[in-house]
């Protein structure tokens, strides 16, 4: 136990938007202690390190592509003596388009984690959530067909639809499952910020457009070609609105800055 007040959760704190997330709130808030949620516990260690304060730092394992990893975290979390969580970021994403795959629980990839997996996670801290406090969901402007992205227009259908897609996946519809991922977080987010009575209850629910951040992990299940464009070359365009480092969209997505449900 440390000094540290209040307990934040991220989800993929170990690399790109979410370590500089955590990296942001350690700075600029001593009051907090940041539980780093991530797949492999090992490069969430390499993250403390680099963040110099691993007195105000916890790694507990969570791997979103399986509800059973899920509720394991929620119980060690509850049993986990740390200080009251006031601040959970759902920002751990995949998108995946070299062939099919699906979660451990058969739901195909791309929406079990980056909507299904933070859902059940969400849903499952939130009696735990000490007010005031702020559930910011990491979403994206590729969601809206309305501005131009590069990315295709998301298809939502049914929920069952999108967790057992029908065809085969190609590269184009890889990608059209992740902008569609990204709705279904910004709709999640609006209803639950309307259940939560818009603020009324203690609980600000937020969604968070990081722009476009060439060089984060996000493409690593594309072809080698795209990989070493997304990773050398498209960072050459971040003088262009809304083309942002994952250390600069770090700096705008921790809890504390004055967002609304309606960001993205």
């Amino acid at each position: 136990m440390t000094d540290s007040t209040r307990t934040a959760i991220i989800t993929g704190a170990n690399s790109g938007l979410g370590l500089h997330c955590a990296r942001s709130l350690l700075a600029a808030d001593p009051s907090s202690h940041v539980v780093l949620a991530v797949r492999d516990p090992a490069r969430g260690a390499a993250a403390v390190q680099r963040f110099g304060a691993p007195q105000r730092c916890t790694i507990m394992q969570l791997d979103l592509a399986s509800l059973r990893s899920v509720r394991g975290f929620i119980d060690d979390e509850r049993a986990a003596e740390l200080p009251p969580i006031h601040t959970v970021v759902c920002n751990a994403a995949v998108q995946m388009v070299s062939g099919a795959h699906t979660t451990a629980d058969g739901y195909e990839m791309t929406f079990g984690v980056n909507h299904l997996g933070h859902f059940a996670l969400v849903c499952g801290l939130l009696d735990t959530l000490t007010a005031p406090a702020r559930i910011v969901v990491v979403s994206s402007g590729t969601h809206d067909p309305a501005k131009f992205t590069g990315m295709p227009h998301p298809h939502s259908t049914s929920a069952a639809d999108l967790a057992h897609p029908p065809g085969e996946l190609t590269a184009e519809e890889g990608r059209r499952r992740y902008t569609t991922s990204k709705l279904c977080n910004l709709l999640f987010t609006y209803e639950l910020d309307r259940r939560m009575q818009h603020g009324a209850q203690g609980v600000t629910v937020n969604a968070f457009d990081p722009g476009m951040m060439p060089g984060s992990g996000l493409a690593r299940d594309y072809p080698p070609l795209q990989r070493f464009a997304w990773r050398y070359v498209l960072p050459a365009l971040r003088f262009l609105p809304g083309v942002n480092s994952t250390h600069t969209s770090g700096r705008y997505s921790p809890p504390w800055q004055p967002t609304r449900a309606s960001t993205v």
